[in-house]
This record gives C-alpha cells, structure tokens and sequence, in this order.
C-alpha cells in the first residue's frame, strides 16, 4: 500500500534546490598542506551533493556553463583567486593558512612522498634534499610564499576564458596561465594585494587551531559544529623544525617571507572572527541545529547521504559506480544521524549496509534510538545486506518529531591494501566500522 506522506520535502525523491537565491555560493580556496583536505570534508558534509560544484582544478570548470556555475553553492579546490575573478557571481570565500615554515617543510616532504607528483621522479634521481630543494631556483617555486600568491592572481574572466579555450588539460592551461603576462602582480606588489583580498574574505581559519576554525565555519554556514575531527592527508613522521640546521632554517625563513607577513595578518583576522562569534552566542545567538528531511520514494522514506549529513561519527563520501553514495562510521565506535519523522504511526527502519571491516564486528553491531537501545535484526534482500529495527510512534512524541538514530560498533579498525594508481593513499590510516547507503524508514498500519 502506497502511503500520501505529509511531509516538507520533495516528491519522487528528487532534490529540490532552495528556491531562495539571496545567498552568494561559498568557495573553500584551498592551498595545498594547510590542513586543506580535513576542512575540505567537514565543509561538504553541509551541503547537498548536487550543490558542490565537482571541479577541484581550475581547467575542469571549462566543462560548466554558467548558468550551471551559478546554480553550485559550494566551491572548493585548487584554484586560487583565478575562479573569483571567473564566477559570474563573486562568491563567498573561505581561506585556512599555516605556519609557512612548517608548511614549506610539509609541502616538499609530499613531493617525496607521492610517486604521482611531477617532480617526485627528479628529486629522487638527483638525492635532492630539503635544502637542495630550497637552493633550486627553478624547483623551489613551488613552496616559495605558496600562500600569498593564490591569493594574488589577477587575470580576468576574459584571459581565463581565453586561456581555457586554447589548452586541453590542467597542465597546459597552468603553463599558458604562467606564460602571461599581468596575470600575478610584480613582486614587490603581491602582499599587498594577497593582504587587501585577505581582508575580504568571510572565512579564515588557522590549521593550527582547526577544531576552533571548523566551530566558527560552521557558525558562517548556520550549521552545528562538528563533534569530532579526522585529521585527513596528515604525515605522522614530518620533520619538525627544531629538526633542522640552522642554514636550512634560514633558507626557509628567505622562502616564506612574505607568507609569514600573510599569516600574522591572517591569524589576527581569525581570532577577530572568533571573538565576534563568541559574543553573538553570548548575546543569545545559538546556532542552528539539523535534521534531515527525508525523500519521499513510493511507499517509503529515505535519508541518504546525497543529503547535507546531519549527524556525526562518519567519514567522507564515497562512490560506488552503479549502486550510489556510501559512508563509513568511523573513526570512533559512534555515529548517528538525526532525522525529522512525520508522527503519530510506527515505521520499519531499514539501514541498508555496503560493507563493514569483518564478520564479527557486524554480528555485534547495535542500535540505538534516540538514545534507547533497540533489537536489530539482520536481513538479506536480495544482493543488499539490512539491520531491521521498529521505531515505535512513542520515540517521535516530543512534539518536533525528531528521532537520533544511533550505530555502536565494538571497535573500528584499518582496512589496508588497497593501491591508488600508484599515489600515497591518503585513506590508508582510516578507522574504519560499516559502510551505510542509506536509511529507509516504513509505515506500519
């Protein structure tokens, strides 16, 4: 039997865009080794997947119209200041900066790490070094004030385009990009504009004060702060600076020095932000909490993770080619979500799951509804695994209609041995419990 559900949502479990359009799209301008990738997945979980743009280099935005440009209200990738002076709409921009000498250290340590980066072949053949690297002219481009410069880019919507139509992949429009002329300022001009663009700018965190930078980011966006954080892309063995000799420290002072000018500025303007968040919330301010509203797909109701993920406790999407959108738990033993649930009737909950680390960690997996432990059955339908729970109509009571749905595992742990054509593995110290597609919710009559 078919039910006609009341609820605020879509129909045929299509996503509908918010119809208001006063707000400008967000851009994450990430600059590689700034705790980039980590901000990177937070910041998604706030948006629906059709509404984060897919093009993370600046030449995959060739493929977007722009009313398909304007209709993304998340941007994120290395592009630097090139895609704001693209968009036909400036949008909203959000900046996380480093320590640059520890960030310099980082970035050259990354080349050597990952097979798949143009220069990992030639610094390994010629046994360069860190300080080798820094005495490189040529090579040493790449960490030299990496931070001010994105942010200085001054090429037009007019060349951009030009450039895009004359190159066929991301390395050639970076070489045609760097072969023009006026497309960054001279040098003795680039903090200047770096620091009046840093100015601008809606967000800016500090990688050395993350769990604070994803509170006040989540402030901006009117979203809950995150109960936790997984470190992403982080080398446990970096060299640290106290490490290092004196002459490779001062090469690094000499690489950074307009980064460093950068950071001060950028570390001052964060702690402001911080502190006018602060006292909006004691001024009574609260932030907004979420529950997701689900599709409405034939005789059920589903909350899958397309959707803004209004919980905590999981990792990032995933892809699975013709079967959809996949999360891990992870990297602790709890995750939940929160969803908002017409009342009055029991459901059926079905969690349909992807995979899990192994067989005995399944058998002990367990529910629990807005907070009460509830009996879960496991069951085949056909080639998709189910945990089975009944959610009585007395949990949806509380007059918002509002049901946690818990998963306890009774451990994680690391999948390894996956290769990654080749390139570091960046998910390889994942702690991992079971993959969930989705949650199907059932009307009892």
């Amino acid at each position: 039997m078919t039910r006609e559900w009341k609820v605020t949502s879509n129909d045929q479990g299509s996503y509908v865009k918010p119809s208001s359009d006063h707000q400008r799209a967000w851009y994450f301008l990430h600059i590689p080794k700034t705790a980039g990738t980590t901000f990177r997945v937070l910041l998604e979980n706030h948006f629906h997947l059709d509404e984060i743009c897919p093009a993370y280099e600046f030449y995959q935005i060739k493929q977007y119209s722009d009313e398909q440009l304007s209709g993304f209200r998340l941007f994120r990738g290395h592009m630097g200041y090139n895609l704001v002076n693209y968009l036909p709409v400036t949008p909203r921009v959000m900046l996380m900066l480093r320590d640059p000498m520890e960030r310099a250290v980082s970035h050259f340590e990354y080349i050597r790490r990952d097979p798949a980066h143009p220069r990992h072949a030639l610094i390994h053949e010629q046994g360069m070094g860190l300080k080798e690297y820094l005495l490189d002219p040529v090579l040493s481009t790449e960490i030299s004030n990496a931070q001010v410069r994105p942010l200085a880019h001054l090429a037009d919507r007019g060349l951009l385009s030009e450039l895009l139509d004359d190159t066929h992949s991301q390395d050639e429009f970076a070489r045609a990009w760097r072969h023009r002329d006026r497309v960054l300022p001279p040098q003795d001009e680039l903090l200047e504009v770096a620091l009046r663009r840093l100015e601008t700018m809606d967000f800016v965190g500090i990688a050395e004060e993350l769990d604070k930078g994803m509170e006040l980011a989540a402030w901006k966006l009117g979203a809950p702060a995150p109960q936790q954080l997984q470190s992403l892309n982080i080398n446990p063995g970096r060299t640290r600076l106290e490490a290092l000799p004196d002459d490779v420290l001062e090469l690094l002072r000499q690489a950074t020095v307009l980064d460093r000018q950068l950071y001060a500025r950028g570390r001052a303007r964060f702690e402001q932000q911080y502190r006018e968040m602060r006292d909006a919330q004691r001024a009574g301010q609260t932030g907004q909490t979420c529950a997701a509203a689900p599709k409405v797909t034939e005789d059920r109701l589903v909350v899958d993770f397309l959707q803004p993920l209004c919980g905590s406790g999981w990792h990032q999407r995933e892809l699975v080619p013709g079967k959809g959108i996949l999360r891990w738990t992870g990297p602790g033993c709890s995750s939940d979500i929160h969803v908002t649930l017409p009342g009055g009737r029991d459901y059926h909950l079905h969690i349909v799951l992807a995979d899990w680390l192994d067989d005995e960690l399944l058998r002990e997996l367990s529910v629990t509804l807005n907070g009460v432990s509830a009996a879960a059955e496991l069951l085949q339908q056909g080639e998709e695994i189910r945990l089975q729970v009944r959610v009585p109509a007395s949990l949806l009571a509380s007059g918002d209609n509002r049901l946690r749905v818990g998963l306890e595992t009774p451990c994680t742990g690391v999948r390894g041995g996956e290769e990654n054509s080749g390139a570091i593995d960046h998910n390889h110290a994942r702690k991992l419990g079971v993959a969930v597609y989705r949650f199907e919710f059932m009307s009892l009559f």
